[in-house]
């Protein structure tokens, strides 16, 4: 849209007596008004946003026979605008109207018109509200596709923002999340760029956030950590643990075999030593002081619905790993003992617990490579005594399956060293 006196006297031949045409105060003040081509017939509309009577209205003028004349009038929401341009955002051959409608200090509700036989119709269904806005055809993997998206910036604390972006599709808004990993890169250089005046534990999860929206884990990783140094880590010390596992089970499975661990929720151990479950663990491998040092790493998972926690053990160290993985025990617990109900060969972590089950028992998933194995997913199942050893030779789980569970002992165990098992105490 452009702005000119020609614009601005036409449109105020029409308005009621005492109307002003509104003011855009940001980035300078600017009246709202334009030209554009909002029914893609080749002929340019006018359009313009004017007060009266304590309300804001919208006005569409439509050319006839060389004269002007009103296409249609609506009232507008908030008590002032904060945005208002044109793009085709539905269809190519038409342009959109997108008013921005402040309804407080520093929030504005988002209306997208489209031209209709009846005038102009609003797209979005209740309110979407938003801080900032830019409305741009951004680029995918394939390139621009000539309609625009819509990426609203919604205000969170200091100079945080959330970001999504919206494009139109199937008669409604949704996620443009396919363009995140080329959008986001402006928002990564917005954090940073904050971060250089002040250290903040929010800018650091934003950012985060932001860094892994383009696929860059390894830099997310290092905003988590530093999050986490803050004496009060945003937005909890808990979200930004779960996200990092997330990262770190991701990074573990990077092409995941065509398999669905979206719904999985990653877990790291238990950090508090257990006296009893080491000496159960010695004694089922029999262990002594001349295997070298041996850690474990544990969590306690109900498997079968019985309301009394197994313990999934994880054993690290030269005597209990090889090239296709390290040993693992599941112990049930009763009358203060630890008695072994499986144990494993060639395990990595992390183990998802499945949350379907076989013979009562939940069927537990378990990553098999190396040692000139053929990478893949093994569904481990119970057999009514003991779940079976060797994940290597357990049937497969199936491509596209969308697997529901808890990812445990999910921790990056290049830097968390887990508990020793101190065999030579």
């Amino acid at each position: 849209m452009w702005n000119s006196k020609y614009i601005q006297d036409t449109i105020k031949r029409f308005l009621p007596p005492m109307a002003e045409i509104v003011l855009l105060k940001m980035p300078y003040k600017t009246p709202v008004v334009g030209m554009a081509d909002l029914d893609g017939d080749g002929l340019p509309e006018l359009v313009g946003a004017y007060y009266w009577q304590g309300e804001i209205y919208i006005i569409v003028l439509k050319c006839s026979y060389n004269h002007w004349y009103v296409a249609d009038t609506i009232k507008g929401k908030g008590y002032n605008i904060t945005y208002f341009g044109v793009a085709p955002i539905i269809s190519r051959k038409e342009n959109n109207l997108i008013v921005g409608w402040q309804v407080g200090a520093i929030w504005s509700d988002l209306s997208v018109y489209e031209w209709t036989n009846k005038g102009l119709k609003d797209l979005i269904n209740g309110n979407k509200y938003f801080s900032r806005i830019e409305v741009e055809d951004i680029k995918g993997t394939e390139g621009s596709d000539g309609l625009y998206e819509l990426a609203l910036w919604r205000h969170d604390t200091g100079d945080a923002y959330k970001v999504d972006i919206y494009r139109w599709l199937n008669d409604r808004f949704v996620l443009a999340t396919d363009l995140y990993p080329q959008y986001f890169k402006k928002v990564v250089n917005y954090y940073q760029k904050l971060l250089e005046k002040k250290d903040s534990t929010t800018y650091w999860y934003y950012l985060a956030d932001a860094q892994i929206k383009t696929g860059d884990t390894k830099e997310a990783l290092k905003s988590i950590d530093k999050a986490l140094d803050s004496k009060y880590p945003y937005p909890s010390k808990e979200e930004l643990l779960s996200l990092k596992n997330q990262i770190l089970q991701n990074r573990l499975y990077p092409n995941q075999l065509g398999i669905d661990f979206s719904s999985v929720k990653a877990i790291n151990s238990e950090t508090e030593r257990d006296l009893n479950l080491e000496e159960a663990i010695k004694k089922e491998f029999d262990l002594n002081e001349d295997v070298g040092n041996i850690r474990y790493y544990y969590n306690k998972i109900d498997l079968n619905g019985d309301g009394i926690p197994e313990v999934f053990v994880y054993l690290v160290g030269p005597y209990v790993c090889g090239t296709g993985g390290c040993s693992g025990v599941i112990f049930k617990q009763g009358n203060g003992e630890y008695k072994v109900l499986s144990r494993f060969s060639l395990v990595r972590n992390p183990v998802i617990i499945s949350n379907t089950k076989t013979n009562g028992y939940r069927d537990i998933i378990m990553y098999v490579s190396g040692g000139g194995i053929k990478s893949f997913f093994a569904r481990v199942r119970y057999d009514g005594k003991t779940y079976p050893m060797n994940p290597s030779i357990e049937p497969k789980v199936q491509i596209g399956t969308k697997v529901n569970g808890v990812a445990i002992i999910a921790d990056d165990i290049a830097k968390n060293p887990g508990i020793s098992l101190g065999i030579s105490d």
